[in-house]
């Protein structure tokens, strides 16, 4: 069953077995107001202004990652900041990822700055 404890080879534990890996995305990766040294993993052409965990979370389900969202959890970096952090299924490298959704956030910026006019 998933989420039980299996035992593989060597009689060693292995947590988890059968689920998707899972990888957290905290909104300081995305941020253009941060330097890569506080955080920021994307280059500054795709960083975005103070991105939204929710923001975070509507893209990364429009790419099917599946986010689960922490509000109340603080970037390690910055602890004393309630930022947030959401958990989306690991396809690919995590940089690819955060960059795809910062690209997604920014064209969903686009869209609505497009319905407000």
């Amino acid at each position: 069953m998933l989420g039980e404890d299996v035992v593989g080879e060597r009689g060693r534990k292995k947590r988890n077995e059968g689920m998707a890996k899972r990888i957290v995305i905290w909104p300081a990766y995305l941020a253009a107001g941060k330097t890569k040294r506080e955080g920021r993993i994307v280059s500054i052409r795709y960083a975005v202004k103070a991105p939204k965990v929710e923001e975070i979370e509507k893209v990364a389900r429009s790419l099917n990652l599946e986010p689960e969202v922490e509000k109340e959890k603080a970037y390690p970096r910055t602890h004393w900041e309630k930022s947030g952090r959401v958990f989306v299924v690991k396809r690919g490298r995590k940089g690819v990822i955060v960059k795809e959704i910062a690209k997604g956030i920014k064209e969903l910026r686009e869209k609505t700055m497009g319905t407000r006019r």
